[in-house]
């Protein structure tokens, strides 16, 4: 008796054959078109968050211009510091010079003691420097100090009684009350700019501090919707892999099916064949 074609099952076989090259290709562009899909995805997400990313950058800005003004602040401070101990040593040197009259007759060695001491004045108060901050109102105190070199050196005393000599003491007081004004003034300056410093300082911690809890959290929620992303389509390829191995159990079990049963040599069952 001739035995039957299997035509069934070789063509399943044929099929069960051909799908696996087929789907690995398949599945291999389509796991491609995915990469750039999860790419675009997650640049989506990096660019979303407008709101967020506005105030970030405010805060950066924020930041930078705090940080451009520190140590402008800083130098204005040190600057009128150095001024406040020049100022103390001057108001000892304008005492030095009221002294050096005595409180009777000017004879020629005090003449000769005050003049030293003059210049040693006028020396001292070009150690003394200008510093402007837009933010600071000072009362140009140390500007005046400066501006008195002229009307010290027109200071002369002579050889005679203290009348003869009047003017030059009177000179020399209002010289010493003008160094106590820009020794008050400049002090207080100091302590205006330490305080605008602190208050920069201060806002440089808080901004610092937003700024790294909103990156924090922003930061946060795009990995955790990128992490989705991820996931999303890793489950996609898996259902699709699942799907044809599915389907091609499926098939070799159809080929099992379509193909005529063979009885063992032997067997009881090729009597009936």
């Amino acid at each position: 008796m001739a035995e039957l074609f299997p035509l069934g099952a070789s063509l399943a076989n044929l099929a069960t054959a051909a799908a696996a090259p087929n789907f690995e290709l398949q599945f291999s562009q389509l796991q491609n078109t995915i990469i750039r899909r999860v790419n675009t995805e997650i640049a989506r997400v990096n660019n979303t968050g407008a709101s967020k990313r506005f105030e970030i950058e405010k805060l950066q800005k924020d930041g930078l211009k705090l940080a451009d003004a520190l140590p402008l602040i800083q130098a204005y401070r040190e600057g009128n510091n150095n001024n406040l101990g020049q100022i103390e040593l001057l108001q000892e040197d304008a005492a030095a010079l009221a002294a050096s009259l005595g409180t009777d007759d000017v004879d020629q060695a005090e003449v000769d003691a005050f003049n030293a001491q003059r210049d040693l004045i006028v020396e001292k108060l070009d150690n003394l420097f200008i510093f402007i901050h837009p933010d600071v109102v000072d009362g140009k105190a140390v500007q005046f100090l400066k501006e008195q070199v002229d009307t010290l050196n027109a200071l002369t005393p002579v050889v005679g009684t203290q009348a003869d000599n009047q003017a030059v003491i009177n000179a020399v007081a209002t010289f010493q009350d003008q160094l106590d004004t820009a020794f008050t003034v400049t002090q207080n300056t100091v302590d205006v700019a330490l305080r605008l410093e602190l208050g920069i300082q201060r806002k440089q911690a808080e901004v610092l501090t937003e700024f790294e809890e909103l990156t924090t959290v922003e930061q946060a929620r795009k990995a955790r919707e990128i992490e989705n992303i991820k996931i999303d389509f890793a489950n996609l390829l898996t259902a699709i892999s699942l799907t044809f191995e599915a389907n091609k159990s499926f098939a070799q079990e159809l080929n099992k099916f379509l193909t005529p049963f063979v009885p063992e040599p032997g067997s009881i069952l090729n009597i009936f064949t």
